[in-house]
Parts: structure tokens; sequence; C-alpha cells
């Protein structure tokens, strides 16, 4: 009975720790002199896809442009100054955090001081295990550039874990893009 109470602790301990485990994250900044309103017309420039993000590139480009499309840009005809460029760079890395928890003893329900069942305390070795969890995750950046000028008007970098499953890393993808923009052009 108690070895069954220890690992069911433990087992919430290990789900409430991991619960915490940061998911996707958005930070949009702009230039605040700009007027990052009257910008209507894009073209793509420097797109960086190190190691594993290198299959997403369609994904990333279908996503952006979906999302500059839904805020009025246009794509600029091959023959157009655009207003802006877009860059954007992604990459994957690994992340290593520890997972802790206890399975001592401690408050409970046992046999009290005298016959039968009631809260008391327990004594023995508080055993303490902590675990490395390898988490892959993603970072995309994307930067709109004033073309004539080539000053940076607006950056949105995103971040999420990356599953296992391809589909759910497409949807996440298309979240993220979709958070990054959500505000556009000054953020929350």
């Amino acid at each position: 009975m108690m070895k069954t109470t220890r690992v069911i602790l433990g087992l919430c301990l290990l789900l409430v720790a991991t619960s915490g485990a940061p998911g996707q994250k958005v930070d949009v900044d702009w230039a605040r002199g700009a007027n990052i309103l009257r910008y209507r017309t894009y073209a793509w420039g420097e797109c960086v896809d190190t190691g594993e993000s290198q299959l997403w590139q369609e994904r990333i480009v279908q996503n952006v442009e979906s999302q500059l499309a839904a805020k009025g840009f246009r794509k600029a005809a091959p023959d157009q100054q655009p207003d802006v460029i877009v860059n954007y760079r992604s990459d994957v890395k690994e992340r290593v955090s520890s997972v802790a928890y206890d399975y001592g003893y401690g408050p409970g329900w046992g046999f009290g001081p005298g016959f039968g069942w009631g809260p008391s305390w327990g004594w023995g070795s508080r055993g303490f295990i902590a675990e490395p969890v390898v988490q892959r995750e993603f970072a995309l950046t994307v930067e709109l550039v004033d073309a004539r000028q080539n000053q940076l008007l607006w950056r949105g970098v995103a971040t999420d874990v990356v599953s296992r499953k391809s589909e759910k890393n497409i949807k996440r993808l298309r979240r993220a893009v979709e958070k990054l923009f959500k505000n556009y052009p000054y953020g929350d």
C-alpha cells in the first residue's frame, strides 16, 4: 500500500513538473518611429534554415505569406520595387532541463498514536530523484526590412517544442506564425 502511494505521488509530481514545461512563446518588436502601416508590398530576402528545419521551408513561406496577405500585403511583381523585404531564420536545437521529484516519507495517513487509522507522520530517508529531460525546440525569426532604406521595421520570434509527430509540428508552426502576426504591426 505504501509503495503504491509513493509511486502514485511520484507520478503526480512528475506530471506537475512536466506540465510547467515551456510551450509556444512569441516575442515581437518594431521600430517605434516608423509608420509600418504604409508598407503594402513585399519580396522574399534571406531565408536561413538549419538542420532539421530545412524540411519546413515551404511551410514557413506559405504560413508567412498567408499572414501577410491577411494584413493587406501583396507580393511585389518581379520588376517592381517592394516596400519591405521579408527575411526569416529557423533552427531546431536541443534543450536539456531537469525534472526532480521526491518520493520520501512525510505527512499522510497511517497508524496513529493509538490503534486504528488516522493522520500521522512517517520517518525514513527522503529519496530525491532528478532526471534530465531533453526537448527539441524550434525557433523562427521573421523580419520585415524597409527595402529602400535597408532598416529593420519589425521582428517576430516564435519558439515551440518539436513533436515527434509531423502533423503536430505543422499545426504548431501555423499557430506560431498566426501568433506572430496576430497584433501586427504593434504587438500586444
